[in-house]
């Protein structure tokens, strides 16, 4: 176990201290030293919408209870022995939970546990807010597309109805144009039939006063 134990202060996971009473493996807080390994911190930003997405509030929010020893440590231990082989990995997290009383490897598991159910339960929720948010959008939706073919529909029949009108107006403008010409025609009609008249009888009376104004005139003499 202690060279389990100085194997993993090698590695940096872990910090002896020969004055510390609790027992190597265990930092000032009574709680196994682990490396500054590179892992997920605990809000976690996810681009949905626009809103990010906060674990630490899906658990509290859920009811998860604050663990001695949250699961993320334990992926973060994981994670730094990732290069072990997995007998060796367990062997070293297991000498861990041995050096140190104050936890054991069953409260991450139980804190996972309660976080798995904890997403599960704030998952159902975003799905059922989605669905009630699809049912309220295409309720708009119809509501939209219903009033949009009522609008058309009307706008349509004022077409139709002014399409008619026009049609009217055209129909009787066309027939007043038509009677205004046919009176205007036949009065030129008229006019040219009284002209000729007119210059016939005045050509008769020209040659008459032509052919008879010289015998007036001789009689005078």
């Amino acid at each position: 176990m202690k060279g389990m134990m100085s194997l993993l202060e090698r590695a940096g996971l872990i910090s002896q201290d020969s004055s510390d009473a609790s027992g190597p493996g265990v930092s000032d807080a009574g709680q196994p030293q682990e490396s500054a390994v590179l892992v997920p911190p605990a809000v976690i930003e996810v681009r949905a919408g626009g809103t990010q997405l906060n674990l630490d509030d899906i658990y509290r929010n859920e009811g998860v209870s604050p663990s001695v020893y949250p699961a993320e440590r334990l992926l973060r231990l994981v994670d730094g022995l990732s290069a072990m082989d997995e007998a060796i990995r367990m062997t070293a997290i297991n000498a861990m939970d041995a050096a140190d009383e104050s936890w054991s490897i069953a409260d991450p598991v139980a804190d996972a546990e309660a976080k798995v159910k904890a997403l599960a339960a704030h998952s159902q929720r975003l799905e059922l807010s989605l669905r009630q948010l699809e049912q309220e959008t295409q309720a708009r939706v119809d509501e939209v597309h219903a009033r949009q073919e009522q609008a058309v529909g009307a706008i349509r029949k004022q077409i139709t109805d002014l399409e008619a009108l026009a049609a009217r107006e055209l129909d009787r403008a066309e027939k007043e144009t038509a009677e205004f010409e046919g009176t205007l025609n036949a009065a030129k009609q008229q006019t040219s039939r009284e002209l000729d008249e007119i210059k016939k009888t005045s050509t008769q009376l020209q040659n008459m006063v032509t052919q008879f104004g010289a015998l007036i005139t001789t009689a005078q003499g």
